[in-house]
């Protein structure tokens, strides 16, 4: 986002340290992801940023990436009603506040915006190489992906090799505690690539798997990036599922064997051009990155 706006003619500075001191600016966009600010997931530096920027008359835009934990485990029966309150000070700093999951502007208030944040690796190719020869996972460290369905689907489907791994390489899924069950010597492990490289593969992959515990969403950046790559990907309903992008997935499941039996389907179900470029169309129409990038600069100069 930063560096189209930069391509548009705007100065922007990027705030990589919370304790920094903002400068007197248009306008402010904050991201907030609770447990990005600190581990224990709740910090005084978004608020402290927002304040600052608003007595320097500042806009501030507040983009709601992650909004508070649930209360499943003992110590977020205490921190997630902290989060709550904080968050909704936070909205009332804010000029303009967005999310990318409609489920959560229902519980922060209709004034909440919703847009969707797209891929964030740039343009998809042109033209599709050659097929790989496995099912492919995106981002496999992805919070929720829900990979207990991804090695139901690898087995029904039984490829050799059994799946195509971007985003990591053999070392880091080697420590990675959900897959320790997981013979993962005869995977294809393509390690962590540029945009342009990863989109290549995503384009080329005959169905790519995406199973989240709380349903696709729109802050869902792995899955849109194979989306945008007209890739066939296969998914989940959840909680905070969102219809609309439901409806550009190749297979929508409830179940972790609805899920193995869907993607053995897809598997064995020929692709062609024709539905990838309608998967296409339906990307630039739903989930055009360029889109938030000037609805977010227009919040931040205009408030329009």
């Amino acid at each position: 986002m930063a560096a189209a706006w930069r391509a548009a003619g705007h100065e922007v500075q990027v705030l990589a340290d919370t304790g920094a001191t903002p400068a007197p600016a248009d306008g402010m966009l904050v991201q907030y992801v609770p447990f990005l600010y600190g581990r224990r997931g709740l910090s005084r530096a978004p608020e402290r940023l927002m304040r600052a920027a608003r007595a320097h008359g500042t806009r501030v835009v507040l983009f709601v990436h992650e909004p508070w934990v649930p209360p499943t485990r003992l110590p977020w029966l205490l921190l997630s009603p902290l989060q709550r309150r904080q968050l909704r000070r936070l909205v009332r700093l804010a000029d303009v506040t967005v999310t990318a999951v409609p489920a959560w502007q229902r519980q922060l208030g209709p004034a909440v915006d919703v847009h969707y944040v797209g891929s964030t690796l740039g343009p998809p190719p042109e033209d599709v190489g050659t097929p790989l020869a496995a099912p492919a996972v995106f981002s496999p460290f992805a919070s929720g992906l829900a990979w207990d369905w991804i090695l139901a689907a690898v087995e029904r489907i039984n490829t050799d090799p059994p799946l195509t791994v971007l985003g990591t390489d053999r070392a880091g899924l080697a420590g990675f505690t959900p897959l320790r069950s997981a013979d993962m010597r005869r995977w294809d492990v393509r390690g962590r690539l540029g945009g342009a490289a990863t989109l290549a593969l995503l384009a080329a992959a005959p169905l790519v798997l995406a199973p989240f515990v709380d349903g696709l969403t729109g802050r869902r950046t792995s899955a849109a990036a194979a989306l945008s790559a007209g890739a066939r990907v296969v998914t989940s309903l959840g909680p905070l599922a969102d219809a609309t992008l439901l409806a550009g997935a190749a297979g929508v499941a409830a179940s972790r064997s609805d899920f193995a039996g869907l993607a053995f389907a897809l598997w064995h179900r020929p692709d062609d051009a024709g539905a990838r470029a309608q998967r296409l169309r339906w990307y630039q129409t739903h989930l055009d990155p360029a889109a938030l990038d000037a609805r977010m600069a227009r919040y931040l100069l205009e408030g329009a």
